[in-house]
């Protein structure tokens, strides 16, 4: 129980606690000795052992493995696949009640983090909001928040909490969960929660005798998605639509200068860039207003702050700015609505991304445009190497070498030489069989043992599922865990009723 619930600490705190807890529990499970009980346990839970047999089925990457010291840290980081369900599976079944305490353990930690990440972020200059996550990355962090509001609402409205006292406690965490996730503006978060929110709307509503309630329900998950669908239309007719009259060439600005116009701007915040600039004025100016060097980095996002503003780029708008405006400009943002924590901010961030790549064919404003170009790279690569993989350890080389030859502008980036596909990452490294089984590990419970399936453990394969799609997920500490400890003990503690 220890070592579970510092496991359970760890996932959104410390990746050396995670660690730490790991081999702990595995001193713990070696030192028991009861083998007998062990097989026994096992044999009780052979669907189980499906789970730790993954670990040898990826193990087939070694054989095109010519890096055998990389290979060998990749093999280690991805012990837990191996141990972890094994440990569950042939230990002392957990009740519900002590599922509680480790799952709750988790929402508190998880609280905390939000917490402490808030405090830092009010006390510190932060570049974007990713830097706000001080502990694990802000995924993964983003994951663990969903979860815990999954997990509060569970022992909210479960009727077999057994902390009566405390019950109430946990809608009053989910809530404050709920404002750190659009705080922190993890939209991958938001997203997935979004997902499991209507996953059990319609859950409820299959499951509902009374047809004007299931009428209801079904139309306000409509309303919800034609919402949703006006209010994506509305800002992006509110970012693309030109909201200037034709220009006016030869107008000046208030001392006497003229503007240029370069007729191949990009369209931000209904306005084009570059049109009518004045960059003399704009440089003398920002010398009155800041102790900044005025380089091309400070020219390029002082006009795109000023153009978002519908202002022309001369130095009346720039003396026009508030000390808070210049603030702004000075660390980089170049979007007034970019220092707003809304959903606008990451679309218009993307918008400014996709004009870019249609426009200069520049991919590394977006993070969707830099996925898109990872796996495009990752699957010229696949189709060389299908069936076996490039080898453990050596995916890496491999994604670089692809985009060199792509000349593709991401091999600059240090930490974007990933996948950022867990499906292709796995087919890259291992070939074929491994990514077959584990899909089938993602899928087979819900055909063989759909009686040990609960919505708790249905939201966190959703949640893992989906972001799985866009990111590495398992590759990092906190994602292994989240499936090789929470996957087990929700689905294999028959004792328990999560």
């Amino acid at each position: 129980m220890l070592g579970l619930i510092a496991v359970a600490v760890a996932m959104p705190l410390s990746h050396f606690l995670m660690g730490l807890a790991c081999f702990l529990l595995f001193l713990n499970w070696l030192f028991e000795w009861n083998w007998e009980e062990k097989r026994r346990l096992a044999s009780q839970n052979r669907e189980g052992i499906w789970f730790s047999l993954f670990y040898l089925i990826y193990a087939i990457g070694l054989v095109n493995v010519t890096d055998w010291g990389a290979a060998g840290k990749e093999m280690l980081s991805k012990l837990p696949f191996l141990l972890a369900p094994l440990i569950i599976l042939t230990s002392k079944q957990l009740k519900d009640k002590q599922l509680q305490l480790i799952f709750s353990s988790f929402i508190l930690a998880t609280l905390a983090g939000c917490l402490l990440n808030f405090i830092y972020a009010k006390t510190h200059e932060i570049g974007n909001f990713r830097e706000m996550s001080r502990f694990i990355d802000h995924i993964r962090f983003g994951l663990c928040v969903v979860l815990s509001i999954v997990f509060c609402i569970h022992y909210w409205i479960h009727p077999s909490v057994r902390f009566i006292p405390y019950k109430h406690i946990y809608p009053i965490i989910s809530i404050l969960l709920l404002l750190y996730l659009f705080y922190s503006q993890t939209l991958s978060g938001i997203f997935i929660l979004i997902a499991i929110t209507l996953c059990y709307i319609v859950y409820l509503i299959v499951n509902q005798n009374n047809t004007k309630l299931k009428w209801t329900a079904g139309g306000l998950v409509g309303l919800f998605f034609i919402a949703s669908a006006s209010y994506i239309a509305y800002i992006s007719y509110d970012y693309f639509h030109v909201k200037d009259a034709e220009p006016d060439r030869t107008a000046l600005t208030a001392s006497g200068h003229p503007y240029t116009f370069d007729d191949n701007s990009i369209i931000e915040n209904g306005h084009y860039i570059d049109h009518y600039v004045c960059k003399s004025e704009l440089q003398t100016a920002w010398n009155m207003r800041s102790d900044s060097v005025y380089d091309e980095l400070i020219s390029a996002t002082l006009i795109r702050y000023l153009n978002s503003t519908g202002s022309r780029k001369d130095s009346a708008a720039v003396m026009q700015l508030s000390e808070e405006d210049i603030h702004n400009i000075e660390n980089k943002t170049a979007n007034v609505y970019y220092v707003q924590g809304n959903i606008r901010r990451a679309l218009y961030e993307t918008f400014f991304g996709i004009s870019l790549y249609k426009k200069h064919g520049i991919v590394n404003e977006s993070s969707l445009l830099e996925r898109l170009e990872l796996w495009h790279a990752s699957w010229n690569i696949i189709q060389d190497h299908w069936f076996l993989g490039v080898g453990i350890g050596q995916q890496r080389a491999a994604l670089d070498q692809q985009l060199t030859k792509q000349h593709s502008p991401l091999i600059v980036k240090e930490k974007l030489r990933t996948c950022h596909n867990q499906f292709l990452t796995y087919w890259l490294t291992a070939g074929i069989i491994p990514l077959l089984y584990f899909c089938l590990l993602l899928f087979f419970p819900f055909v063989s043992m759909s009686k040990r399936i609960t919505f708790v453990y249905f939201a966190l394969m959703l949640m893992l599922f989906l972001s799985m799609l866009a990111e590495d997920t398992l590759d990092a500490q906190t994602g292994r865990m989240l499936f090789t400890i929470f996957v087990p003990l929700l689905l294999f503690n028959k004792t328990a009723e999560h």
